[in-house]
């Protein structure tokens, strides 16, 4: 089921949650937490709350525009449960938006388990 991605017309300080349940998310392989968010949003944060995933996991958190540019948000240490905050200089989602947001298992081994992620944004508008 899709949530909602709120634009509110103040460019308002929002948070986008997420839950992702991960079955042997293989090293390498990516899933799309969120996609298509639109152009006119600024990227100012993103938080990544998770369980023990298993040996030799780790998570990046990344946006992927139009393009097929990445730009990495987070990376994440996902052996162990644990809660990861990441302010990050604001990425704005302009000309090659709408962009998706993209987890990544950049560690060796399959990550099974939940991850809730947190989107940190604000709507600037085109």
């Amino acid at each position: 089921m899709k949530e909602t991605f709120y634009k509110g017309a103040q460019g308002n300080l929002s948070l986008h949650v997420m839950t992702l349940s991960l079955a042997s998310l293989a090293a390498g392989s990516t899933v799309i937490a969120a996609d298509q968010l639109p152009i006119g949003t600024q990227v100012t944060g993103v938080r990544v709350i998770n369980g023990a995933l298993g040996a030799n996991t780790e998570l990046t958190t990344k946006l992927v525009d139009a393009k097929g540019t990445e730009t990495e948000l987070s990376v994440v240490d996902a052996v162990a449960a644990g809660t990861d905050m990441t302010p990050v200089k604001p990425v704005y989602i302009g000309d090659t938006g709408p962009s998706d947001l993209v987890i990544e298992n950049t560690g060796t081994g399959a990550a099974t388990g939940e991850v809730i992620v947190q989107l940190e944004y604000r709507f600037k508008g085109y």
